[in-house]
């Protein structure tokens, strides 16, 4: 029973490590609720959306990056304020490691245009943390409207 509980184990770790850097799938009652943000907006009230999976409009990604964990770095993203000549607003980001090449893509100066990020909303309570978790930059929807996000 041990021999069988073990190869099962190792089974899931070795297929996790695997399925790290693939796109994340959601199903479509799921997708239907993520919002898409202003970061400015999102910034303000961030805790209120803990645990959901949003879209966040930014211009430009932090040029700090700190290996805080083992597989997850710490960055952030930011958006110029309308209409406030020099003002920027941000929120603190994590990536996973798998995914940094990616991230690291996003220009890192405030000329850049706008793009959308997806993730999830959390907190690491140890911390006293919230960030958003980026899972993707591209997101594709099949017929029954389940989304494939991609970086």
């Amino acid at each position: 029973m041990k021999r069988i509980l073990l190869l099962l184990v190792a089974i899931l770790v070795s297929n996790g490590s695997i399925m790290v850097g693939a796109a994340v799938r959601y199903d479509a009652k799921v997708w239907r609720a993520v919002q898409t943000y202003d970061l400015v907006a999102l910034s303000k009230n961030l805790d209120a959306h803990m645990r959901e999976l949003v879209a966040v409009k930014c211009n430009f990604r932090g040029k700090d990056l700190h290996h805080m964990k083992p597989n997850w770095y710490e960055s952030s993203i930011w958006q110029n304020i309308p209409g406030e000549r020099g003002k920027f607003a941000h929120v603190s980001v994590m990536v996973a490691k798998p995914d940094l090449a990616a991230f690291k893509s996003i220009p890192a100066d405030s000329s850049g245009a706008e793009i959308t990020l997806y993730g999830r909303v959390e907190r690491d309570v140890h911390a006293n943390f919230t960030f958003l978790r980026l899972v993707g930059r591209n997101a594709v929807t099949d017929s029954a409207g389940n989304a494939t996000v991609t970086w």
